[in-house]
């Protein structure tokens, strides 16, 4: 009788168990059959449900996204030739086409300035170069609105470069309104960039200052204020020196080219 029991209790625990598994079977299908419902309402509902299953646009950061590849090579293209895009009245030196920033054709005489406003020539040239690219930019973030189901009212594109104490600024100038269930208004995005070429810019427009007054510089005084700076004064055989400033922290250069008290050719220091 014992072992029958054992026989009886032994089968109601083996059918426990197949029905245990069954019902963990059971779970797990309409777990996966929930899922896949999750799933396609995700998919379904997603352009109505932006705030939930999209995140936020925000224009300025799009922007700046948009505009920041082609800020660095025309930042670049600029300083090395002393801040024109295609320079004239230039040396050619390894390649680069080097402008005069200060110049005399005459032995023994300082040079005139060629260029008064470092500064603001770079920012003029950096904008005709980005200009087209930013309105661009404008076009993709009103694209980009409208894939998401908004209506977007546009006004006239215009951009500016701006070069200040440790960044670039690249401001753009477009009115927009933005309407779903409710209406935002734009005008004005600016985009920073972080850059050091504001301090080697006024740098080089004091040593055009000290080439036209005193036909040379004292490039190691300007090391005692700015200990991340590195100057390179290259004197060519023809009288000219190329002046190369850089920041050895972040790499950027600016280099640029003065004839001033020189010599006659043959007392340089180094051949072109």
């Amino acid at each position: 009788m014992r072992h029958s029991k054992n026989y009886k209790q032994i089968s109601l625990d083996r059918i426990m168990q197949v029905y245990a598994k069954k019902g963990q079977m059971t779970i797990f299908i309409i777990v996966a059959i929930v899922i896949a419902i999750l799933i396609l309402l995700f998919f379904l509902l997603r352009p109505r449900l932006p705030g939930i299953f999209e995140e936020e646009l925000s224009p300025t950061s799009y922007l700046k996204g948009c505009i920041e590849p082609e800020v660095r090579p025309a930042v670049e293209l600029l300083a090395k030739q002393g801040s024109y895009q295609a320079p004239e009245g230039y040396i050619e030196y390894k390649g680069a086409k080097i402008k005069y920033l200060c110049y005399t054709d005459d032995n023994y005489e300082t040079c005139n300035v060629q260029q008064p406003m470092i500064k603001q020539n770079f920012e003029r040239e950096l904008n005709l170069m980005l200009k087209s690219r930013a309105n661009q930019c404008v076009r993709n973030l009103i694209s980009e609105y409208e894939k998401r189901g908004y209506e977007v009212s546009s006004g006239g594109i215009d951009s500016s470069a701006s070069i200040v104490p440790n960044k670039i600024i690249i401001s753009f100038n477009a009115p927009l309104t933005i309407s779903k269930e409710t209406s935002q208004k734009f005008q004005n995005f600016d985009a920073e960039i972080n850059s050091e070429i504001y301090d080697l810019l006024f740098i080089a427009n004091s040593i055009v200052e000290y080439e036209a007054e005193l036909g040379d510089s004292a490039t190691e005084l300007y090391l005692q204020y700015y200990p991340d700076l590195k100057i390179e004064k290259i004197k060519l055989s023809d009288g000219t020196k190329i002046y190369k400033l850089s920041n050895v922290i972040t790499g950027e250069e600016f280099s640029f080219a003065s004839r001033s008290l020189a010599w006659p050719a043959g007392y340089g220091l180094e051949e072109i």
